[in-house]
This record gives C-alpha cells, sequence and structure tokens, in this order.
C-alpha cells in the first residue's frame, strides 16, 4: 500500500540545519594543534598521503561520541605520540538567520562539543563548557540527526568497501537511521514490548482466573455444605426442641395415670368407708341382739348363731378396715410419686422452655430420637465446615467476576496491541517501499552516466529484525547483480556505494555528510565522473554541508572551501586553498 503524499514533499518553510563552522584537534594523531574552519557546503579537504587529512574526519567523529575506529581500538591509541592526553572539539554555528536559530533550543550563538581522552583511557564531554555523558551527548545529536557511527553520514576510510560488505539487515538499519526513519522501528519495538506485556499480563490472568474458577468452584460446594449443615442443623434444633417437650408429655402422661390411679382409689375409699361402716353397723347391732338373747333367754343355740355372725361382720369390718389402710398408702404412695413427676416435669419444662415453644404436636419420644439420631449422623458426614464459607465464596466469586471483566478487557488490549503493531509495521512498510520507489530512479540515473545499471529491493519486511536492503548493479550493458565483494570489482563496488549515497542525499537528516577517500581505486575517467556527481549533489543541497577527503586534486568551482593538510617534521599543518 503506497502512501499518497511522497516522503520527499518539502514543506513551506524550510528547516535550517546547523553545521560545523569549527575543528579543533589538540594532540589528536599527527595534529599537535590544528584548527580546521569548514563552511556550509562544499569543503574539500586534499593533501599528500600521511600528512593527516583523515585525522580531521575522525577527530569530528570521537568529538561527537564516535568510541570503536578503524584506526584504534582504543581511543588512548589515539593521543599523539608522547602527550598524555588529547582534546577534540567541534564548534556548530547557531546564529541566527532570519530570527531563526538552527538548534532553536539552544540561546547561543554555537555549540561547543568537546571531548577529552587520556592516555589511561579515561575520557569525557563538555557542552558548551558544561560535563555532559556520552548519553546526553547522543542524545543531543539525535535532535539534530546526526549519528557519527552511521557510515552512510561519515564514511571514513575503507567505510565504502565496508558498507559493500555489510549485511542487507545492517544496510537497511543504516538507511533508516540515515533519513531519519528509525523512529518507525522504535515504535515497532515498542509496539512489540507492549504486545509482549499484554500477552505476558493475558497469560498470567488466565491463570488467574483458572484458579479463580477453582477457588469459587471449592467456596461454592463448602457454602453448599454449609447451607445443608445450616438447615440441619435447625431440624436438630426442632428436634431437640420436641424431644425436650415430648419428655415433658411423657411426665405429663405418667402423671395423668397417677391421677386416674388416685381418683380410682378414692372411690375405692369411699366404697371401703361404706362396707366398713355396714359391717361395724351391722357388727353393732349383732352384739347388742347377742347380748339381749343372752340376757333374756339364756338360749345356746341362737346365742352361738348371733355370734357367728357378729364374728363375720366384724371380720368384714377387719377386712373392709385393711382394705382402706392399704388404700390409703396406696393414694399417699401415687401422690408422692406425683409430687416427685410434678417436680421433674417443672424441671423439663424450663429445658424445653429454653429450647423453644412448646409444638402443638408432639411424637413419642423414640420417634424423635430416632430422627434426631438420623439428622446428627447426616451432619456429623458433611465434615468439618468452615462457618466463613459463605462470605469467602462471595468474596472469591466477586474476585472471579472482576478477574473475568479484567481477562476481556486484556483480550481487547491484545487485540489492540496486534492491530497497532501491525499498523506501525505498515507504516515501516510503506515509508521503505516509498523511498525506494522514489530513490531506486535516482539510482539508476546516476549509475547510467558512469555505464552502469541498477536496481533496489526490499526483502522479508513481515519481519523487522530480517528485513533487508538488497541492491544491485551492473555495468557495460551486464544485468544487475546482487552487490558484493565476489561479483564485483573494489572500483565497481565504490561506484555502486556512491551512487546509493547521492541517491539518498534528499532524505539524509543530517546536516552534516562526509567521505574520505571515496576516489580510492577509480580510473580516472570513473573519477572524474563521481566527482562531478558528488559536488553536484552538493550543490542541489546548499543547506548541508559536504566534506569531501581526497589525496588528489580537484577542480571546482569558486565558492568551495579548501583545505590543504601537509606534514611538517611530524606534525600536520593546515593551510586553506584558494
Amino acid at each position: 500500500m503506497k502512501s499518497s503524499k511522497s516522503i520527499t514533499e518539502v514543506p513551506l518553510k524550510t528547516k535550517l540545519k546547523p553545521c560545523i563552522r569549527e575543528v579543533i584537534l589538540e594532540n589528536f594523531m599527527s595534529h599537535e594543534y590544528s584548527r580546521i574552519p569548514l563552511t556550509a557546503g562544499i569543503n574539500i579537504i586534499t593533501g599528500p598521503n600521511g600528512a593527516g587529512k583523515s585525522s580531521i574526519l575522525l577527530g569530528i567523529a570521537v568529538a561527537l561520541g564516535q568510541t570503536y575506529t578503524e584506526r584504534s581500538h582504543k581511543l588512548s591509541d589515539l593521543i599523539r605520540r608522547g602527550e598524555e592526553a588529547a582534546r577534540v572539539s567541534v564548534i556548530f554555528d547557531n546564529r541566527e538567520v532570519d530570527g531563526v536559530r538552527p538548534i532553536p533550543w539552544l540561546n547561543s550563538d554555537q555549540l561547543v562539543i568537546t571531548r577529552y581522552i587520556k592516555k589511561n583511557g579515561d575520557y569525557w564531554h563538555y557542552v558548551n563548557n558544561r560535563f555532559k555523558t556520552k548519553a546526553e551527548v547522543e542524545h543531543l545529536l539525535q535532535k539534530i540527526g546526526l549519528n557519527p557511527n552511521n557510515m552512510l553520514i561519515i564514511m571514513h576510510q575503507n567505510m565504502i568497501e565496508q558498507f559493500a560488505a555489510k549485511s542487507n539487515v545492517e544496510k537497511l538499519k543504516m538507511v533508516e537511521d540515515a533519513v531519519g526513519a528509525s523512529h518507525f522501528r522504535r515504535r515497532i519495538v515498542e509496539a512489540e514490548e507492549k504486545l509482549r506485556n499484554v500477552q505476558l499480563e493475558s497469560q498470567i490472568l488466565k491463570r488467574t482466573l483458572e484458579e479463580a474458577r477453582t477457588a469459587v468452584e471449592y467456596w461454592r460446594e463448602e457454602y453448599e455444605k454449609l447451607v445443608k449443615k445450616r438447615k440441619l442443623e435447625e431440624e436438630k434444633k426442632k428436634l431437640e426442641v420436641e424431644l425436650a417437650w415430648a419428655e415433658v408429655k411423657e411426665i405429663e402422661e405418667d402423671i395423668s395415670r397417677l391421677q386416674e390411679k388416685l381418683e380410682a382409689l378414692k372411690l375405692e375409699e369411699i366404697k371401703l368407708r361404706k362396707e366398713l361402716e355396714y359391717h361395724s353397723g351391722e357388727a353393732s347391732i349383732l352384739r347388742s341382739e347377742v347380748l339381749e338373747i343372752f340376757k333374756k333367754h339364756g338360749g345356746l343355740e341362737e346365742f352361738e348363731r348371733k355370734l357367728d355372725l357378729m364374728i363375720e361382720e366384724y371380720v368384714g369390718k377387719a377386712i373392709a378396715g385393711y382394705k382402706l389402710e392399704l388404700n390409703e398408702k396406696n393414694v399417699k404412695k401415687i401422690l408422692q410419686e406425683m409430687s416427685k413427676l410434678e417436680v421433674l416435669k417443672n424441671e423439663k419444662i424450663v429445658k424445653a422452655s429454653g429450647l423453644g415453644e412448646r409444638p402443638q404436636k408432639i411424637r413419642k419420644m423414640d420417634e424423635v430420637s430416632e430422627d434426631l439420631k438420623t439428622v446428627s449422623l447426616k451432619i456429623a458426614s458433611l465434615g468439618q465446615v468452615s462457618e466463613e464459607a459463605e462470605d469467602m465464596y462471595l468474596i472469591a466469586d466477586a474476585r472471579y467476576k472482576e478477574t473475568e471483566v479484567r481477562s476481556q478487557q486484556v483480550e481487547e488490549n491484545l487485540k489492540k496491541a496486534l492491530e497497532e503493531l501491525e499498523y506501525r509495521k505498515q507504516l515501516w512498510r510503506n515509508f521503505l517501499r516509498n523511498l525506494v520507489e522514489e530513490v531506486e530512479p535516482r539510482y539508476n540515473s546516476i549509475l547510467s552516466q558512469v555505464d552502469g545499471s541498477g536496481k533496489i529491493s526490499l526483502k522479508g519486511l513481515e519481519d523487522p529484525e530480517k528485513a533487508s536492503i538488497e541492491l544491485y548493479v551492473g555495468f557495460r550493458g551486464a544485468e544487475p547483480a546482487l552487490l558484493d565483494a565476489h561479483t564485483h570489482s573494489g572500483g565497481e563496488r565504490i561506484v555502486a556505494t556512491l551512487a546509493f549515497l547521492l541517491a539518498l542525499q534528499n532524505y539524509i537528516k543530517s546536516p552534516l555528510r562526509a567521505v574520505d577517500e571515496f576516489d580510492v581505486h577509480l580510473d580516472p575517467l570513473n573519477r572524474e565522473r563521481m566527482v562531478k556527481l558528488l559536488l553536484g549533489a552538493a550543490r542541489s543541497s546548499p543547506d548541508s554541508q559536504y566534506i569531501l577527503i581526497t589525496p588528489g586534486k580537484i577542480v571546482v568551482e569558486e565558492g568551495v572551501n579548501i583545505i590543504l593538510v601537509q606534514n611538517i617534521s611530524g606534525r600536520s599543518q593546515i593551510s586553506l586553498g584558494g
């Protein structure tokens, strides 16, 4: 998908670019003390081999933060022999032009970046006489689009060859950095990091949700057991109340039965008293009659008969008396038992009333006891049940629902993160495709001026880490082939690399472009062609600063700053050419 807006579209107001006004080298390589004035536009540094030309470009790169150099693995090796320390300074021009400064956030006419290097390996930076860390210097330069480690911006000696030998993945990253498109990749990395974080959060939440679901199920079961236990305990309580009142009822029934016995004994007592009274009366009458007979008649036979009858009445009286006495004892005993039962009944009523009100219907104690035993066994079968089960279930359920909502949100975030990542990648792809679409014709046009042709191809854009840019070139009618050391000669690689560099000029964000000894391995004709192309590119970008280093002579027009470097008695000397 191609953007409708060209990446080369020029804004209405051209942004001023800061240029280097002067470079100062002190005890740096062959320079004891050199001040190298530079101008906006074209600067050509020339002089014989070994004069110290390349040291100037190396000094600029080191001052701006480059650590590793082709000249030395240690910065301390760049200190002039016999000296303990070196200092390199780069002075940017920040004077106002039409009321605007090239570096608007710096309220000073110049930006001075200085780096000190000591023999013991220590080094540090100063910016406008204030100490700064290397990271702070890098951030500052990033704001003006200058990365001294990008060989598409600063090409030291042999770097043209190195660029050709770099992997196509590294080449693409350098191109992105040079044209100010690294933010696309950074945003992709940020989006990937965001996606990873959301994916990690999603995985954690899935585990948390599963754990929450398990907790809800566990506490639901416990809560159900608690509800069941409570119902059974309520039933048990009712049965205990019923049993207590059943005991009262049983005592009441015992009292009632005793009461019935008592009533029967009372009736028996009445009957016995009447019987006793009857026998007493009859015995008394008979006694009187016997005495009368004995007095009047003296008849033995009638006397005996009456005596027998009297005796029978007395015996009946005695029996009735005995029965009455026995009845009275039974009554007393029943009254005692009833008294005890009343006391027990009152105790049971107090106990039962403490448990609950008397039920309207009360079953027999055996039946209630059996039910109570059954309920107790059911309660025991539930085992240990936490009384906090209800609260824990509500808490677990709330946490599960909360986690479920959060999980849904994270899933939505995951979807958005994937969409954002794809969107970032698409922006990056579109930018690169548009860039290549615009640069490739220019690349081909430049190559055509040296009897060559080429093309630029992007590969693996689905994965930014594997994405690459491939440069193809062919000369003298040959089909363009992938640029590498096995297929092309040194001169062909230099021409192809310079052609690509020149094709990128309108897109490079850095205010500085520097190439050291670009003409190595070029025959005179191709050297002349490439010089013209370089100078033409520099003239077409007057707001940018070009530094070209060559040991050979270059025929230039007026307005070009020519710096001659010579080595006199082991010291590099600087002079300005005409």
